[in-house]
């Protein structure tokens, strides 16, 4: 290796250093300033590493009700620290319901428009494509009414199927994209062989397109986690908010717990960062096929 090339190199992961830390220290000012005493939170000039280090705020936040209750002896509301369990579980419920419903339409479709011929297949998944560029503040109220109607309105059921109409178009197109890509030559052989198109779809076809459902299932779980608009306006019981409803209880008129929303922030993008840290190599497989295929 050259100079030339090692100071390339050299220059390439200074550069990726550098962005790296403009990109993770958001969430490390978070964590530091989650385990920082109240008082300290509020120094001027700020610090980055606490002087003492407190872990009231997750305490607070994973207390739950009934140790409120226990511990305070009192039967009144409780603070929406409390209710974070609640928020985590609601979330995490919408979400994992969310991604198997579109990912699993998603993909029976994406198969079916590319091995079956019918009239219209070719314009579906462009259809879909542009109702997903359809900005989500359009649909959701008309969506609200409906689920008025249905009864359904501060249900999690409710929001998992307003997270499935804005996720449910993407997913499609681009497990449609990847289809087209898988060889119908092998199906072809596996179907001459006297294979049933349920076994050739579940045992040939599934395994192929493994990284494209993987990215299509990220894809989803992250839009109905991070969502705010849909929880805000299907939900209204404390018990029953999604967390980036929830946490906004947080903001009392003025005044803002800084220690517990910086805390809550930690809790909430630890499971996205763990799962993007697994999954990684199959996100990137996935939508790369799908670019390419598609």
């Amino acid at each position: 290796m050259t100079r030339g090339e090692i100071a390339t190199r050299a220059a390439l992961y200074a550069l990726l250093c550098a962005v790296t830390f403009v990109v993770c220290f958001p969430l490390v000012w978070a964590f530091f300033t989650s385990v920082k005493p109240k008082d300290e939170i509020f120094l001027w000039p700020p610090t980055l590493w606490p002087h003492q280090w407190t872990l009231e705020n997750y305490r607070a936040l994973l207390q739950g009700k009934e140790t409120y209750f226990q511990a305070s002896g009192s039967s009144g509301t409780p603070p929406p620290s409390a209710y974070f369990i609640d928020w985590f579980l609601n979330s995490t419920i919408v979400a994992i319901g969310t991604t198997l419903i579109s990912t699993t339409v998603s993909t029976l479709a994406a198969y079916s428009l590319t091995r079956f011929r019918f009239r219209g297949q070719h314009a579906v998944p462009y259809l879909a494509l542009v109702g997903y560029m359809i900005p989500s503040i359009i649909f959701v109220f008309p969506m609200f009414l409906v689920m008025v109607d249905l009864r359904l309105t501060d249900t999690l059921f409710a929001l998992t199927l307003g997270y499935v109409c804005i996720t449910l178009p993407f997913c499609m197109w681009l497990m449609w994209a990847f289809f087209r890509g898988v060889p119908v030559e092998i199906e072809e052989a596996a179907l001459v062989d006297g294979a049933s198109r349920l076994r050739v779809f579940w045992e040939i076809v599934l395994p192929t397109a493994w990284p494209g459902i993987v990215a299509a299932a990220i894809f989803t779980l992250i839009v109905s986690w991070n969502d705010y608009l849909f929880g805000q306006v299907f939900m209204n019981a404390m018990e029953n908010l999604p967390l980036t409803v929830g946490v906004m209880h947080f903001f009392e008129g003025t005044h803002v717990d800084w220690g517990l929303m910086m805390a809550s922030s930690v809790l909430m993008t630890l499971p996205m960062a763990i799962l993007f840290m697994a999954l990684q190599r199959h996100l990137v497989a996935g939508f790369g096929a799908g670019a390419v295929k598609g």
